[in-house]
């Protein structure tokens, strides 16, 4: 491989951004485009696909065949809770290989020593957000049944490009929090982004299938993005 192309690769896993190897499936030339170059690119809808589904694919263009190989950043975790469902959930999107990042204002329960792999911020949401970038590659969960803590992070969520959102609580919990986003004027649109009661309906009952059921919805709407999350709630099929 080119010095130039390999330093290229090497720079933007660095800096964690999105990118594209292209090369002809019959020539060892190779190219390195990312997705803000992708637009001057005639295979830009190829390398989007590629890098929206994770995956490689060939394609045939101009009556050449081409190979595009993704390469995403990993995906991005955001839990606002560190509650006891939230040590669990960040040990398996740990291998799972997500970056976890943990919120909690409380300082007896964002500790350290909970969440000794993952990055910790004891602030509450409105300050904790001004310093995280909410990605195409982020999900956002709130765990801690407290709406001064989850309505802020969601609401915030609501304005990126975040590819899950997800709030914990019962029918009820979350009956009475859409009541209070549609009186702050939050369409009801925007609010179905909003995955509550959270995760898949396994009658979850322990802190650690929770997490399960948590993370396996996660994962559904990173992997099927060809829906939204209502058709995925709607139909099981679909997951």
């Amino acid at each position: 491989m080119d010095k130039e192309v390999l330093e290229k690769i090497l720079n933007l896993k660095k800096k964690k951004e999105p990118f594209c190897v292209v090369s002809k499936a019959n020539s060892t030339d190779t190219k390195v485009i990312t997705l803000s170059e992708s637009s001057k690119s005639d295979l830009k809808q190829s390398i989007n696909k590629a890098l929206k589904e994770d995956k490689l694919i060939l394609i045939e263009n101009n009556n050449e065949e081409w190979i595009i190989n993704p390469f995403n950043p990993p995906p991005k975790l955001i839990i606002v809770g560190a509650v006891h469902v939230a040590q669990s959930l960040a040990l398996i999107a740990e291998n799972l290989d997500f970056e976890v990042i943990i919120i909690d204002p409380r300082e007896a329960f964002a500790e350290q020593e909970r969440f000794p792999n993952n990055k910790v911020i004891c602030a509450w949401p409105e300050d904790a957000f001004d310093e995280l970038i909410l990605d195409s590659r982020t999900a956002v969960v709130t765990l801690t049944h407290e709406p001064n803590l989850d309505d802020i992070a969601l609401k915030r969520s609501l304005k990126s490009k975040c590819f899950y959102i997800g709030a914990l609580g019962s029918k009820k919990t979350h009956k009475k929090r859409i009541e209070r986003f549609l009186a702050d004027n939050i369409t009801q649109d925007d609010i179905s982004k909003i995955n509550g009661p959270i995760g898949l309906p396994i009658n979850a009952q322990t802190p650690g299938e929770i997490a399960i059921s948590i993370m396996s919805e996660i994962i559904s709407s990173l992997r099927n993005q060809k829906y939204t999350m209502k058709e995925l709630r709607e139909n099981w099929n679909n997951r």
